[in-house]
């Protein structure tokens, strides 16, 4: 439990900064390039929930953390050796879907800029797939140590 915490509050941590780094580049680009002196990269139905922009600007960075720590809780999952490698990536993804999902569709509200959902969609979905890979191969490899010290083949 105490491990889950520590990487809990790490990636709180790496993912509040990442977003704020993300969310800035964004903004800094989309500006330069298009000429939109007010652009924002939140939009504009989350903003209107805060007193101020810059309100909604840091708790935008939370929520970011927030996803971050979600991701980095339902980590236990993999701990679970009695499930095969391709449920545990089932039950994570819906695990996580329950964090990062609600934030993104309800509180950001990206779901009224399609341009913006699908992006966002593809992101999630990259991560995914990054884990997916890299999970499989670090499995491979551990499979293949045991069997080497088995003397199997």
């Amino acid at each position: 439990m105490k491990l889950i915490l520590k990487r809990c509050v790490s990636s709180f941590a790496i993912s509040c900064v990442c977003g704020a780094i993300v969310n800035l580049l964004i903004e800094v680009i989309v500006r330069t390039v298009t000429g939109m002196e007010n652009f924002s990269p939140l939009t504009a139905e989350f903003i209107s929930l805060f007193p101020s922009e810059s309100i909604a600007v840091e708790v935008n960075i939370l929520l970011y953390g927030v996803i971050g720590a979600g991701f980095s809780a339902m980590m236990f999952i993999y701990d679970q050796d009695r499930i095969g490698f391709v449920i545990q990536n089932l039950i994570y993804y819906v695990l996580t879907a329950l964090v990062w999902v609600p934030i993104v569709v309800f509180v950001w509200q990206i779901n009224k800029y399609s341009e913006a959902l699908i992006c966002t969609l593809m992101g999630f979905l990259g991560t995914y797939i990054i884990m997916t890979v890299v999970g499989y191969k670090v499995t491979k490899k551990d499979i293949e140590e045991v069997n080497l010290l088995l003397g199997v083949e």
